[in-house]
């Protein structure tokens, strides 16, 4: 495909944008160029899969122009026009799909001293948006725009601003859920990357809340993130975590595709604090809520068909963790082709590598391990460090299994590099893995010279450790040593 930015923004139009956008081009207020629409006449025959064959320069300038000597210049510059009108088009889709249309008007008819007809129409406004059953942060900002402009029709004819309470309300109302929404990105930050954030405000904010509730039980979107902060906050205490996922079930069907995504996601945090706890059940708990978040439909923060990375990666992880191969192969066969299109290959490569270690394909796993570029995946090879940090663990245990021991050395050996020169992996996490590797070399050792104290006081040592990701697989290698001494013995 022709990589300019007006077949960009073509390729994104559905059928019937692009049929509006037909009839956008041949409106005379919109554009006066018939050779543009003539372009897009030709281009609009092979919507929405433009390949570079259909659509080059030649062959558009043949289709405009027949016979005449091919002008590169003069297709660059249609092209030019054609991406001006596209992100017109663009402009004119996004005011007529939210309130800004309602709102410019009623400025409009605020500048112009119409103030009859401005009033009548911000009644309408009000009416539109108390659909918004969430009471989300828009719901707020547009409350605001009704209060300004009623002030400015109603501040020199009355003794009394009435609605100036309500006002104050609507900003402290808005306010809060911007900080607490915010500061949720912080809280999944800190729990992804070695970064600490300071909330001080927020749990002064959070105070004042807790003692006027009454005032906000009209805000169900700010009651569920009050909710979950004092949970999180009160080291995950399951009391207010309930009433939080109790509002959020209640309220589901009014939330924004946003909202409901990173609601999810501070839910992800309380129950990966719970698991870094030692509280190992809950690993199934957040595994059901990767998947009721696949059932509906909640996989990015917009609605559209595009996977989260992150999302993709954690619901990988858990299948690996509780052993589900049915389910993981389901997931994949199912949600790779939502990923988006430059990191597909790379995550193919992760996903099936991870399956295939679990039906015992470790020199396949191995091979995909090598298939993949972190390049593809996040936006620098040190965001990657969670994708890193799998397959490395991966190989090993690939390489463990096929008893590769000198190779698996010097693999715990790489990792260990990477670990510590690693910028920003949390301290815990690189604890927990350094623990892993301590064990697989451990266990290595006794592959090469088996000592039956030693592999008892490895079991022990283990089973009392917290800080460890793995244990299920280790456990799982020292119980195979177990049985192959008793058969030795027999």
């Amino acid at each position: 495909m022709i990589r300019n930015n007006a077949i960009l923004i073509l390729n994104t139009f559905s059928i019937e944008e692009a049929g509006l956008f037909d009839d956008f081009l041949n409106s005379p207020f919109h554009n006066k160029n018939t050779k543009v629409i003539q372009l897009f006449n030709v281009l609009k025959k092979y919507h929405p899969h433009y390949n570079d064959d259909n659509i080059s320069g030649e062959n558009l300038f043949k289709e405009l122009f027949g016979k005449l000597k091919y002008r590169e210049s003069y297709i660059r510059n249609l092209f030019s026009d054609l991406n001006i009108l596209a992100e017109k088009f663009l402009q004119y889709i996004h005011i007529n799909n939210n309130y800004t249309y309602d709102k410019l008007l009623i400025e409009e008819l605020n500048n112009r001293d119409i103030t009859g007809l401005m009033e009548k129409k911000v009644r309408l406004f009000e009416k539109k948006i108390n659909t918004n059953k969430s009471r989300d942060e828009e719901f707020y900002g547009n409350r605001l725009f009704i209060y300004t402009m009623l002030s400015f029709a109603k501040v020199d004819k009355t003794l009394t601003d009435r609605f100036r309470e309500d006002q104050i309300l609507s900003i402290i109302k808005s306010f809060m859920i911007s900080l607490m929404e915010s500061s949720f990105y912080q809280l999944v930050e800190e729990q992804r990357v070695k970064i600490k954030h300071n909330y001080d405000f927020l749990i002064i904010t959070l105070e004042y809340l807790k003692h006027h509730l009454s005032d906000f039980k009209d805000s169900p979107l700010l009651l569920i993130f009050y909710y979950l902060w004092v949970s999180l906050l009160n080291k995950n205490d399951d009391e207010n975590f309930t009433i939080a996922k109790n509002l959020f079930r209640k309220y589901f069907s009014v939330l924004t595709q946003a909202d409901k995504k990173n609601i999810y996601s501070v839910m992800q945090v309380y129950y990966i604090n719970k698991i870094d706890s030692g509280k190992d059940s809950y690993s199934r708990e957040l595994l059901n809520l990767f998947l009721e978040m696949l059932k509906f439909n909640i996989v990015s923060h917009k609605e559209n068909d595009i996977i989260n990375l992150n999302l993709f990666r954690n619901i990988i992880v858990q299948c690996i963790k509780l052993n589900e191969i049915k389910i993981l192969k389901k997931f994949i066969l199912k949600y790779i082709i939502y990923v988006r299109s430059e990191s597909r290959a790379s995550m193919s490569a992760y996903s099936y590598a991870h399956l295939n270690f679990l039906q015992d394909n470790f020199e396949k796993a191995l091979e995909l391990c090598n298939e993949i570029n972190f390049n593809d995946l996040l936006l620098s090879a040190n965001e990657n460090l969670f994708f890193k940090n799998d397959i490395k663990k991966l190989s090993l245990m690939c390489l463990y299994e096929l008893n590769s021991i000198e190779s698996a050395m010097s693999n715990i050996d790489a990792h260990k590099h990477f670990l510590r020169n690693s910028r920003l992996i949390k301290e815990n996490t690189r604890i927990r893995i350094m623990n892993f590797l301590g064990f697989v070399n451990d266990l290595l050792k006794l592959k090469i010279n088996f000592d039956d104290f030693k592999l008892a006081y490895i079991k022990n040592k283990l089973l009392t450790s917290k800080e460890l990701t793995g244990r299920e697989w280790l456990l799982q290698k020292i119980e195979e040593m177990e049985k192959d001494v008793l058969n030795n013995k027999s």
